[in-house]
């Protein structure tokens, strides 16, 4: 079997497995780990694949763990953090979407008493037990991002009218709207943007620009992008271009409440 003929039948293999082990493909294929690991490497550089540990996944379907993202630009985070924390007024209720910067925000939450916090994300709900009334959605919690998904997650935020929902976004694209790797998650944020009187988009920099496989919204289906100064300026400017109102926040000081 010719090299270019054994990478495509592995794409065949990633399309029905979603998941493949080097060992696994070196055994179907009658070749050394080290020529799988190499086909991987090419195929990853190609955007095909992403790479995992021992194996590969489909570019559209790989996610960052929780931890790996957590500690992933979190100066940006707590910048956004800071600028959403003082948009909520006292007395309100918001929804806070599983992700590290949602996680941010939620500590910046920590000493508010006075609102209401209702959560898909495992993480949030430990940080804020205790600490504020807090709501949490039922659902199947999903490995990578400890967010709760699914049917019963989907129905419970369908029954919620919150103040604000603060909804994170692996890509944020003026041509491609707001975007997430999975279909769930996707359907999930969607019931989010919904069920807000005002829709809030947090986003580090790292994520304008950039299209993920599944869509969530459009521009117009949200009220306020909230992201860091080290946005691309000509990214910034086709977003507000496209109708989007986006607040920069600053790495350097806390940002002013936004009107």
């Amino acid at each position: 079997m010719l090299a270019a003929e054994r990478r495509h039948r592995i794409l065949d293999v990633l399309a029905s497995d979603e998941r493949a082990e080097v060992p696994d493909l070196a055994r179907r294929f009658d070749v050394s780990e080290s020529t799988i690991r190499r086909d991987l490497q090419l195929l990853s550089q190609d955007g095909a694949v992403e790479r995992t540990r021992g194996g590969a996944v489909p570019a559209t379907r790989y996610e960052p763990s929780f931890v790996d993202k957590e500690g992933a630009n979190r100066q940006q985070k707590q910048a956004i953090a800071r600028a959403a924390a003082a948009i909520v007024e006292p007395g309100q209720t918001v929804f806070l979407d599983a992700g590290t910067t949602t996680l941010e925000l939620a500590r910046a939450l920590r000493g508010r008493s006075d609102v209401t916090v209702a959560t898909n994300s495992v993480p949030i709900a430990v940080e804020l037990g205790g600490r504020v009334r807090l709501v949490l959605t039922g659902g199947t919690v999903r490995e990578s991002t400890l967010a709760l998904i699914g049917p019963l997650a989907e129905r419970s935020i369908e029954q919620m009218h919150v103040d604000i929902a603060f909804v994170g976004m692996n890509g944020v694209s003026a041509s491609a709207g707001f975007t997430t790797p999975t279909w769930e998650e996707a359907a999930t944020k969607a019931r989010m943007i919904a069920a807000a009187r005002v829709a809030v988009v947090l986003a580090d920099s790292s994520k304008l620009g950039a299209v993920t496989f599944a869509r969530v919204a459009g521009l117009d289906e949200v009220d306020l992008l909230i992201t860091d100064d080290g946005a691309p300026a000509s990214e910034v400017e086709a977003l507000r271009t496209g109708g989007l109102r986006v607040d920069v926040a600053s790495t350097a000081q806390p940002v002013a409440q936004i009107a």
